[in-house]
């Protein structure tokens, strides 16, 4: 039974590598493909009739209502459009197969295994869609006050908003630059302002970010000297990352006892077999040790993911 169960652990791992492969390689000749075509398209900018395309016309997600796909858009904006579909089905799928690997080896009850894997289907993707989104907006926060600061020296010298925000496009490091180049190509394609800014903070999802949009309409709308609202947040944002960075100094000895605790298990579990392997073996060979093992795996990963929460929000 356990033999059975390695051969088909190293047959779905050999499968999922595979997949993998062949999705990256998928990934790279689109990022190549969409490099060549803007030239392409160039040369034929001038002339009346319509401009072919070779790209793949997007499957049709007009199904699914307009108020999902906007969610489902905005999900993946927050990522950087780093994350695809394809990236979420792929974690699922793995997800599922460990679940089948762990009930097959802790000889699970059948409705056992189909909740575990229903939780798996949807719990990794949905952890894989939040981290990038956080990964995200960190990259985001640690440019921003860049950009700030050049807004303002910008409108400070005259220059009108549109157009620092322009310069800041093209001075100020990615994620940063790539946003605020999108809000240009949506203001010159006929976008108003408001909506344009409005656009890129519920795509962003940043609350410094929302900050900067506001300040901006208000300009709009009341007029007033919109250089000293941009100075005073880009000197907010560096204190509350400077505090951040203090509470996760602070916070290291937690992080550290943590780890030792989640380290603690494999230690002794390395030292019982060096000593008695046949002790060991039990919770392998026998059933009823496999599942032990099994409850014992999920307990450990439960406390630390509950240690992990709460260190975090410690660091909010």
């Amino acid at each position: 039974m356990f033999d059975a169960t390695l051969v088909v652990a190293l047959v779905v791992t050999i499968l999922f590598g595979a997949a993998l492969i062949r999705l990256l390689r998928l990934e790279r000749r689109g990022a190549r493909l969409a490099l060549r075509l803007p030239g392409s398209a160039g040369d034929s900018r001038d002339t009346d009739g319509p401009n072919p395309s070779l790209l793949r016309p997007r499957p049709d997600r007009t199904r699914l209502p307009s108020a999902w796909n906007r969610v489902i858009d905005a999900a993946f904006a927050g990522t950087g459009n780093r994350i695809r579909p394809a990236h979420l089905a792929v974690t699922g799928f793995a997800g599922i197969v460990l679940v089948g690997i762990v009930s097959a080896a802790a000889s699970l009850r059948p409705v056992g295994t189909v909740f575990l894997a229903a939780a798996a289907a949807a719990g990794p993707p949905a952890l894989l869609l939040r981290f990038a989104q956080r990964r995200y907006r960190r990259l985001f926060l640690d440019a921003f006050p860049d950009a700030l600061d050049l807004i303002v020296r910008a409108v400070r010298s005259g220059l009108p908003a549109p157009e620092a925000i322009e310069l800041a496009a093209r001075e100020v490091r990615a994620p940063v630059g790539i946003e605020f180049q999108k809000i240009l190509d949506e203001l010159r394609i006929g976008a108003e302002m408001d909506e344009a800014l409005q656009h890129a903070a519920d795509r962003i999802r940043v609350p410094d970010f929302r900050f900067f949009v506001v300040s901006l309409m208000l300009q709009r709308q009341t007029g007033g000297g919109i250089a000293e609202t941009l100075s005073n947040l880009s000197s907010i944002i560096r204190q509350r990352k400077a505090v951040r960075l203090k509470a996760r100094a602070l916070a290291a000895e937690a992080q550290a006892s943590a780890a030792i605790i989640a380290a603690a298990p494999f230690v002794a579990g390395g030292g019982l077999f060096l000593i008695n392997r046949d002790l060991v073996a039990v919770l392998v060979v026998d059933p009823r040790g496999r599942f032990m093992l099994g409850i014992a795996v999920a307990c450990l990963v439960s406390g630390i993911a509950a240690m992990r929460a709460l260190i975090g929000r410690s660091l909010r």
